[in-house]
């Protein structure tokens, strides 16, 4: 493993089991194995591995953002996937405001990508119409949708730690049910059946 990846691997572990402010750069050089000098030959300081690592988590957004469910199962298979992601870079969202406030080009960076997130949203909520999946009578509930769903996604991990009750799989489960309850007055009848099936 190449020592710039070995650096941004010791920081993420280090992030997610401590927090950023208690994870210095000495101490994770001390668990990549190597010299401070050498972190800093690689990475200027702390927020400079914040930001590349936030680049890492987007890159794995990114991933996804093809993707149009057309049932509201392949709906919660996307938010599993997304939820995993953020679990991995669970650190980010628990201290994101601080983070934020600490990093102007950290802020400016997220502001412009949670916005390409709003539209993604609204997007997977249109196709999730145009497959007869929601009943949407007016546009801007579109907008609605969009926005708790996102709000969710950013947030609910963060209040599942905060709160003591989160685990990879609870969180996921229960990111999930919010979701569909948050879909559910808008669902067809046939969706509505659908998720009867599976519900948790």
């Amino acid at each position: 493993m190449a020592t710039k990846e070995k650096i941004l691997e010791s920081a993420l572990k280090l992030f997610n089991e401590k927090n950023t402010q208690a994870a210095t750069t000495n101490h994770i050089a001390a668990s990549a194995g190597i010299s401070p000098g050498n972190l800093h030959y690689h990475y200027a300081n702390r927020e400079e591995i914040i930001r590349k690592l936030y680049k890492l988590m987007r890159e794995e957004f990114s991933a996804l953002s093809d993707t149009y469910p057309s049932s509201i199962t392949e709906l919660a298979k996307l938010h599993e996937k997304i939820f995993k992601i953020e679990w991995k870079y669970r650190f980010f969202y628990r201290e994101l405001l601080f983070l934020l406030s600490k990093d102007d080009d950290l802020r400016k960076i997220y502001q412009k990508e949670i916005l390409k997130e709003k539209e993604q949203a609204k997007r997977i909520i249109q196709a999730l119409k145009n497959y007869g999946v929601l009943k949407i009578p007016y546009d801007n509930i579109i907008d609605y949708l969009s926005d708790m769903i996102l709000l969710i996604d950013q947030f609910w991990s963060s209040y599942m730690q905060l709160t003591d009750q989160f685990s990879l799989n609870k969180g996921i489960e229960t990111g999930i049910q919010r979701i569909e309850e948050t879909l559910r007055p808008f669902l067809s009848k046939e969706a509505l059946k659908e998720l009867a099936k599976f519900e948790r």
